[in-house]
Order: C-alpha cells, then sequence, then structure tokens
C-alpha cells in the first residue's frame, strides 16, 4: 500500500501521521492495513478524494475515515506578470532567516488558530500553532527549496506580512501559508505582499504558482480569483482516519 510520512506531523503527535496515495483503493487499503499497522503503527491517517466521488468517500467513511476539510486546488500563471512592486517603497520583499523568526512565530500567534486539527474534537488542544511555527522554520532551513518571503520597512525594519512555499519544480511553486502583521492587516498591504512575492518569483523564472485553499476559508479564495486571477484546477476532499 503506497503512502507517505507527514514528518512534522509525526514529530508533533508523537506517532505516525500517513497519507495514503490517492490512488489507494478502499478494497487496496482493507487488504494492507494490517501489515501497514504492524510497520507503523500510525495515529492518524489521511486520503484526499475527488468532491464528487461519492462512490469512494462512502466506501472510506464506512472504514472508519471521516471527513475534515473542503479543499480547492488552484494555480496561476505567472511568467507575464508585471506587478511592479519596485513602487512599494520602502517597503520591499526579502528572504526571512532564523532572526526573522521570533518575529514571524509572534504575528502567526496573534491570530486564532482556524484549521483542520484546531477544528477536530478528536485532535489535542494547542497543537495547531506548535505545527505552524514547526513549518515555518522548516521553510528557512530547507531554502532555497523553500521560500519565505518577508515584507520589510526599509527604514524601520518593521516586517507588515509574510508569505511562504516550495519550489516543486525550477518553474512551479507552491503556496503554503500568508500571515499579515496585525499593524499592516489591510488589503492594500496584502496586495503588496502578493505583488511583491510574485515580481521575485517572476525573476526567478516560476511561471505556474499552485496553491490550496480550504473551503472555509472564503476570504482567501475571493481574492485569489478576484484580485489575481487564480483558477480552480479541482476539488478534493480530505478524509481522516484517528488510531487508538
Amino acid at each position: 500500500m503506497k503512502y507517505s510520512v507527514l514528518k512534522v506531523e509525526t514529530k508533533l503527535f508523537g506517532r505516525k501521521v500517513l497519507v495514503l496515495d490517492d490512488q489507494i483503493t478502499p478494497e487496496e487499503y482493507s487488504s494492507g492495513l494490517d501489515n501497514l499497522m504492524k510497520e507503523e503503527n500510525p495515529w492518524y491517517m489521511n486520503r484526499l478524494c475527488d468532491a464528487t466521488d461519492l462512490t469512494t468517500i462512502h466506501a472510506f467513511e464506512s472504514l472508519g475515515f471521516r471527513f475534515v476539510e473542503l479543499r480547492m486546488f488552484r494555480y496561476l500563471r505567472i511568467e507575464n506578470m508585471q506587478m511592479g512592486a519596485g513602487s512599494f517603497f520602502p517597503y520591499e520583499i526579502v528572504e526571512l532567516n532564523e532572526e526573522h523568526l521570533p518575529k514571524v512565530c509572534e504575528i502567526i500567534a496573534s491570530y486564532p488558530s482556524d484549521d483542520r486539527f484546531s477544528r477536530d474534537p478528536l485532535v489535542p488542544a494547542g497543537t495547531s500553532l506548535k505545527r505552524l511555527e514547526l513549518y515555518l522554520k522548516k521553510a528557512v532551513a530547507k531554502q532555497p527549496a523553500e521560500f519565505l518571503y518577508g515584507l520589510i520597512n526599509r527604514h524601520t525594519g518593521e516586517l507588515a506580512g509574510f508569505r511562504n512555499g516550495e519550489f516543486t519544480t525550477k518553474k512551479t511553486v507552491r503556496y503554503f501559508y500568508r500571515f499579515m502583521n496585525q499593524t499592516h492587516n489591510t488589503p492594500a498591504y496584502a496586495s503588496m505582499l502578493e505583488a511583491a512575492v510574485i515580481d521575485a518569483l517572476v525573476k526567478k523564472g516560476v511561471s505556474r504558482v499552485e496553491a490550496v485553499t480550504s473551503g472555509l476559508n472564503v476570504e482567501e479564495m475571493n481574492e485569489a480569483f478576484s484580485s489575481l486571477g487564480f483558477k480552480v484546477e479541482s476539488t478534493k476532499v480530505l478524509l481522516r482516519k484517528i488510531f487508538e
């Protein structure tokens, strides 16, 4: 049975967190579960299903999986985009490093946790923030394969907001998280950050940006579609199963 291990979540929860391959059928899961339990002893397991594939969704639900999130997979072609981020002076985009992490963590801590772990009553409370901090620290440690761009005031050094993601190929990136400092949490500064990040990526030869948005995050979806021009590629349902 094909699957992958989520290293950050596994470190956080102290037991394996797995993601089943999208092609694993309910029958393959059932027949291979005993061996998987012996090899990995997982605590938490994910399976993404096409949102319209009700047959597969119901089959996995009958095996103990439960709905946790609707996800929208979207993309943006940026090879010919000229956002003019140079006009944002004194704000500029920079690659953040370890020295910036305390401020980055301070910014994310100023927002309430709102993801599939914070909303799931079967997941220990308080883990969402720790999980996010681990992912952002990983982004800095794995540069240049991952990136953590910050919008900084050149005069004061203040961090207005940040965006992180990874390079899946030389020309494709996948966005992960974006947060704005509460002092700069306005559409104007958010648009400034997005434009500056796109400018930086275009200069590196990136032509395609991919992103995954939770169905709960209506504000992000509206912004992505109306102002940036993202298009929907697919919608999927995330199922999870928790083992004792």
